[in-house]
């Protein structure tokens, strides 16, 4: 392990929660992680299998029926805010530890943090409001209404690209409805959600209501997945482990909300602020070395803007500031690990051999402060078609794919011929246009000259392959309750 790293950094392994206190797995089994900066190990992490899922379920079970189960929403809302307002605190410590953790540039990886007190303030806030409703039936003798009730145990299964930022947005709306929850980070950036659950312990919430498993998707996975006593799973993830906890939960037909894979589109018509567009295709192939499920992969251009379009873009892209996380300038970090790396690199070779114009402009060789970690530039493939692997798969990585169009219909044809339906944006200045877009592309988000694709208040969730359910606004708490019917006789 790195002896030179900060004191925020535990040099004892990062434990498990369960119940309200920190400690190792049931069989004493740590895993590294690594920091991508640098290629060497960052810490080490409690490596949870099924009996430690067991535990943690059964505390969470006893908290659901206890003392979480039984507070008014008023109590649940004071809780939140107590926690927000820790994480507030905590902010800056969570960016530090994300920016070694998952190799974020600082101002990104602030950007993150700094969200996490607003998202749960946002649900502190509208679980105040989550009512049922009464039911004018035809039957005159009885009196009908609906109570919507949490479902009990949640199993929230985070990603590695957002750790915290996920987490706190799977867990927020989840307690906020009454629920009490298990955690699951990615075994490959672990640590800031560790710290999540101090400061849990920190705001008086409990002692179950939120507990903390590492371990890898086979073992704490699948566990949680499988659990008969886990009322919902919520997965952010690729599509192909996605289908894996469908089948697993299926079992004992669980609720899903399912966030999954995106190869969305950026549909530009002729008639557009081009620099704007050219912004939201740099943004969405750099923020987070292109790490981010809804970003536009897809570059859709309109033929005679291609040109123009491309010259902007290569030009922004050749001055990409590539460099380490914990420099303030740097736009692009490391990729997350070493098998992302290699999993980018293929699809290199894929557009070789499927006659794809490589074009890259930044040559990272002779960086020597960045040769031990996980660096890649920025790559656009030109002259693609849809058909082509690298339009359709789902890279997860600083890659641009471009396509051509003549059409309005074949512009919508081209975005929407895909397995995914995540997000889309589209730019054009004639209104009736973005209107015919809105209803014709087949997306969960479709932005309209801007690349913003999610905010906490609004819902977040894909089409086809992209998932099923809603993160994000009052939507992910309904998704979080189950509605009961009472049927009351008056006579």
């Amino acid at each position: 392990m790195d002896q030179t790293l900060p004191n925020f950094i535990r040099q004892t392994p990062y434990p498990l929660l369960i119940d309200g206190k920190e400690m190792p797995s049931e069989s004493g089994a740590t895993f590294a992680t690594i920091n991508p900066d640098t290629g060497e190990v960052l810490a080490q992490v409690a490596r949870a299998s099924a009996p430690d899922v067991d535990r943690a379920v059964q505390a969470a079970r006893r908290a659901f029926e206890g003392p979480w189960g039984k507070a008014t929403p008023r109590e649940r809302s004071k809780a939140l805010m107590r926690l927000a307002s820790i994480l507030n605190d905590k902010a800056e410590m969570l960016a530090q530890i994300e920016m070694l953790d998952v190799g974020k540039p600082i101002k990104q990886s602030r950007a993150s943090t700094i969200s996490l007190a607003p998202t749960i303030e946002y649900y502190a806030s509208v679980l105040l409001s989550l009512t049922g409703e009464t039911i004018n039936i035809s039957d005159p003798t009885l009196m009908d209404f609906t109570l919507r009730e949490p479902l009990g145990v949640c199993g929230l299964i985070v990603p590695w690209n957002y750790p915290v930022s996920l987490a706190v947005l799977k867990m927020a709306p989840a307690l906020a409805a009454g629920n009490t929850v298990i955690i699951k980070p990615s075994e490959v950036t672990p640590l800031s959600t560790t710290e999540l659950g101090l400061a849990v312990m920190e705001a008086g919430i409990p002692p179950g209501v939120v507990n903390i498993v590492h371990g890898t998707g086979p073992e704490a996975g699948e566990a949680l997945a499988r659990h008969p006593g886990v009322a919902k799973i919520s997965f952010t993830g690729g599509t192909v482990t996605g289908r894996a906890i469908f089948r697993a939960a299926a079992d004992s037909i669980k609720r899903l909300t399912l966030e999954l894979g995106g190869k969305s589109p950026l549909l530009v018509f002729a008639d557009s602020n081009i620099d704007a567009a050219v912004t939201t295709a740099y943004n969405d192939m750099t923020r987070n070395t292109g790490q981010v499920c809804a970003a536009c992969t897809r570059l859709v251009l309109e033929r005679p803007i291609a040109e123009e379009f491309l010259e902007k873009l290569s030009k922004k892209v050749a001055g990409v500031k590539i460099g380490r996380p914990q420099d303030n300038d740097t736009e692009m970090g490391p990729i997350v690990n070493k098998t992302q790396v290699e999993r980018i690199h293929s699809y290199l070779k894929v557009a070789q051999e499927e006659g794809v114009q490589t074009v890259r402009h930044v040559d990272l060789s002779g960086r020597a402060e960045l040769q031990r970690g996980f660096y890649m530039d920025p790559v656009l493939f030109l002259g693609a078609n849809n058909s082509m692997r690298v339009a359709r798969e789902e890279i997860f990585g600083p890659v641009q794919t471009v396509l051509t169009f003549d059409t309005e219909e074949e512009g919508v044809r081209i975005a929407n011929d895909s397995p995914y339906g995540l997000a889309a944006s589209i730019f054009t200045r004639d209104a009736a246009r973005a209107m015919r877009m809105t209803r014709l592309i087949q997306a969960g988000t479709v932005c309209i000259n801007h690349g913003a694709k999610a905010s906490v208040d609004a819902p977040f969730g894909g089409y086809k392959e992209s998932g099923i359910g809603k993160e994000r606004g009052m939507l992910a708490m309904l998704d979080d309750t189950q509605v009961k019917n009472v049927r009351y006789s008056i006579q």
